[in-house]
């Protein structure tokens, strides 16, 4: 009760009330650049998660060689927690020729009935239809941006040409090659537009000389690509005999080995912003020591006459903890409806000041990503409370130290 008194009351010094205002301030702006921030960091990790990782395979299980009886191997792996779905796929550097040009790429060989069901390149395709990969057909899906660089179009030939397990001429290594159709477009918005074909795992087959009854690798699609990791000791549990000794030379890969720099990089990037950002809550906090050591030196009066009625040291730090908290929790609350109103409507924002779909470098068209996490909103909101609560101990602890016939011998 009296810490709300001293915090409602106005008749105390100017400076006083401006640094109480101005740490209240602080924190509120502290928390919500914390929140907008951390959104659309979190957007844009989302959209190269699913952008990326959307195209390449999460976890791959394959052999020196080339798998044979899979088919119960695919039974075992779709056990294991966390595993969405379980394929077969030929995976392949290739060149693919076109009118003019020739791009390097990487072709793969999918079934396209399992594939539909958790490849994210099937809900992206603007032209032609997934099912158009036909066994013998010959087909192949390509990215729009590989097409516009080969100068193809729906209906058009194109040559590929693959060195993996071809063989010796009379004039040396000759590459394996096949004219394929190209019968569908994909468009995700990442380097796979342009570094990605699709053809029937049948046709890569025949391409790659593998015989009949084997493939290549087993693709492994995760219901969190981030937890490849963490799911690989299982997964190679599945796949050894108990005791521990691998079976068949099987090798286990995940996405990591190609893309984990770059989702490493952002991650640090956003722990970066966290730490440079959560500085202005703690200058907001020393203001709140600022505000603090000031009162008590003004209630010194108040506080010699609420001991000498009693009220033990413990409670009067209490008094001046509480009046600190209540102002942090306050800067709080109010940097939490400030950051998740603006995170919300941040891209009517920017269109509002002529700025929308010129910050997305992922996807102009969609605008400024925002993903807000809830437990990210709640740690931050706890973080800023009980920094608020550590800095209000000192000049509270200072106050329950007041002697009651020092601070009343001038009156």
């Amino acid at each position: 009760m009296i810490a709300l008194r001293y915090a409602r009351a106005r008749n105390g010094s100017r400076f006083l009330n401006f640094i109480t205002i101005f740490s209240i301030g602080g924190i509120t702006l502290g928390v919500t650049a914390l929140i907008i921030v951390l959104s659309v960091m979190n957007g844009f990790e989302s959209q190269l998660k699913q952008r990326i990782l959307g195209a390449v395979p999460h976890v791959m299980v394959e052999k020196r060689q080339s798998l044979t009886q899979w088919q119960p191997l695919i039974e075992q792996l779709k056990s294991a927690d966390g595993v969405l779905g379980v394929s077969p796929i030929n995976l392949s550097q290739a060149m693919l020729q076109g009118r003019t040009k020739l791009n390097a790429i990487m072709l793969h060989g999918i079934d396209p009935v399992v594939d539909q069901q958790h490849n994210p390149i099937a809900s992206s395709l603007q032209y032609g239809e997934f099912t158009s990969l036909q066994a013998g057909k010959y087909n192949i899906i390509l990215g729009t941006r590989l097409a516009q660089q080969l100068d193809l179009r729906i209906g058009d030939k194109v040559r590929v040409l693959s060195a993996q397990r071809s063989q010796y001429g009379p004039m040396g290594r000759i590459p394996n090659q096949r004219k394929f159709t190209v019968s569908a477009l994909f468009e995700m918005q990442s380097e796979a537009d342009a570094g990605i074909a699709l053809i029937h795992i049948t046709d890569s087959a025949r391409l790659l000389r593998y015989s009949k009854d084997s493939v290549g690798a087993l693709r492994l699609f995760l219901t969190d690509a981030f937890s490849s990791e963490a799911l690989m000791p299982k997964i190679s549990l599945l796949i050894n005999n108990k005791d521990g000794s691998v079976t068949d030379d099987y090798q286990l890969s995940s996405w990591r080995k190609t893309y984990g720099d770059l989702f490493t990089a952002v991650s640090m990037e956003k722990n970066m912003m966290w730490l440079m950002l959560s500085l202005i809550i703690g200058v907001a906090a020393f203001n709140i020591v600022s505000a603090l050591v000031i009162l008590v030196t003004e209630k010194q009066t108040d506080i010699a006459i609420l001991s000498t009625l009693g009220l033990t040291r413990a409670k009067i730090a209490l008094i001046f903890i509480a009046q600190g908290t209540i102002n942090g929790i306050f800067g709080t609350l109010l940097g939490l409806v400030f950051g998740l109103t603006i995170s919300i409507f941040l891209n009517d924002i920017l269109d509002f000041f002529g700025l929308g779909g010129l910050v997305n470098p992922l996807d102009p068209s969609m605008g400024m990503p925002i993903l807000i996490v809830p437990s990210q909103i709640v740690m931050l909101v706890i973080a800023t409370v009980l920094v608020t609560l550590l800095a209000t101990l000192y000049p509270s602890f200072k106050a329950g130290k007041t002697d009651p016939a020092e601070a009343l011998k001038h009156e």
